[in-house]
């Protein structure tokens, strides 16, 4: 039996090692292959002659091909001049925009729905595209099979809604925990900002932490040889734990959500986002090979990043280190938000799903305060209430919240919800 090294352009994920496997398992005399992304190498054992132009032909339409030598990747420090100088175009284009008020009033202490599909169409240029694009591929008939397509990505949306409500179901059961939302909001800033410099090529996290599953989803593939019909909405649905880091992110974020439901329907909307491009596999594949491809992923690896830092942010909220918050966050101020009745200073806010209401209040010190908190939607994460400074970490019920308190210095009081995405302060003046 011979052996042949192959260097192969273009692999990057676990599912890449099984659409490799599959199509060189096409040759009759080649009768074992060993894929391995992270080398970009395959090794395949065979009996007589194989040809490398029919190998090619085999992979090369799906974004794939053996190469004499792999390209040498960009010196790192050309990498990292680029990812800084898109940051600071992106960060000034912002602060202009902002001066000028053209921006709409934003920010991103938490991923919306439209954000979430967003990120959804991004990932499917990029992770998801590498993990669930190759595993799609490998059971495609041919590019234009709608059939398998269709079944492929009604099995991915279904099982995301699906995860996505028991997801939520255990952040339900933890988010009164205030050390627990502070290590999601950590985690979803880490992997957030690791995301971002892998898309940007400066580090790429994966080839260290990512757990590889393709032998597991090899074997599943084969048992479901038996159920053709079966097997496209099966392997899509189980796509829910195929590595990819914007996939990651947004689990941990709907864990911290404390709403089953909602956690599922934001999982089904990123899901959602990856389908057009999904469908439209041929034209991604075009894309990736097209000039322009590594600047928008440096772009969306720099907003990524950015995310991540508001995260970050959103954690030394919750434990009052954050010092930046009046620039990143745009707060609803309210001077005249004050009555004094029965010689106490009286405030109200109300708890909607888009956060405090005001979130901004003003009080004076050395007077008692009577804080009314109206609970209109406590179903998020925005129901859970953390003051550090007043040692108040409770969850809120719907209707009238009550909680009072002397101030006794000017230091502001800063609160939050549970996972510091929801946040504002009480000013106070003399």
């Amino acid at each position: 039996m011979k052996v042949k090294k192959l260097k192969i352009k273009g692999m990057h994920c676990p599912s890449c090692n099984i659409l490799v496997k599959d199509k060189f398992s096409q040759v009759k005399n080649i009768e074992k292959i060993i894929a391995d992304y992270k080398t970009q190498e395959a090794k395949i054992y065979y009996q007589g002659d194989v040809s490398i132009q029919k190998l090619n032909q085999l992979i090369k339409p799906f974004g794939y091909e053996i190469v004499d030598h792999l390209e040498e990747e960009k010196n790192i420090f050309n990498n990292i001049f680029e990812f800084l100088a898109v940051g600071a175009i992106l960060f000034f284009s912002y602060l202009i925009l902002k001066e000028l008020n053209l921006l709409p009033d934003f920010s991103f202490n938490n991923l919306s729905l439209p954000l979430t599909f967003l990120l959804g169409i991004v990932a499917s240029t990029s992770t998801c595209m590498a993990t669930a694009g190759a595993l799609y591929l490998s059971i495609a008939k041919n590019k234009s099979d709608w059939t398998t397509a269709i079944s492929f990505n009604i099995g991915r949306v279904s099982s995301y809604f699906l995860f996505g409500l028991i997801f939520g179901l255990v952040g339900k059961t933890l988010s009164t925990s205030i050390y627990f939302g502070g290590l999601l909001t950590l985690i979803i800033g880490l992997m957030m900002i690791f995301l971002g410099l892998d898309l940007g090529r400066i580090f790429s996290w994966q080839n260290f932490f990512t757990i590889n599953t393709s032998g597991f989803f090899e074997f599943l593939e084969k048992k479901l040889e038996k159920y053709p019909r079966k097997m496209p909405f099966i392997l899509g649905a189980i796509t829910y734990f195929l590595p990819c880091g914007f996939t990651q992110s947004v689990q941990v974020y709907v864990m911290s959500l404390g709403n089953p439901l909602l956690s599922g329907v934001y999982m089904m909307v990123f899901a959602l986002g990856t389908v057009p491009l999904l469908m439209m596999i041929n034209l991604v594949l075009n894309l990736r090979k097209a000039n322009f491809y590594q600047y928008f992923l440096k772009v969306m690896g720099v907003i990524v990043f950015f995310i991540g830092i508001s995260y970050i942010l959103n954690f030394l909220t919750l434990f009052n280190l954050n010092f930046f918050d009046n620039f990143f966050v745009k707060n609803n101020l309210k001077i005249d938000n004050v009555s004094i009745v029965d010689g106490k200073q009286v405030l109200k806010m109300d708890v909607t799903s888009s956060g405090y209401e005001p979130n901004n209040l003003v009080v004076k010190k050395n007077i008692p305060v009577k804080w009314i908190v109206n609970g209109v939607n406590v179903l998020g994460c925005q129901g859970y209430l953390v003051v550090p400074s007043l040692g108040i970490s409770q969850v809120l019920k719907q209707g009238e919240n009550i909680f009072e308190f002397t101030p006794k210095d000017n230091k502001p009081i800063y609160f939050s919800c549970g996972m510091g995405m929801y946040r504002g302060k009480i000013e106070v003046i003399d």
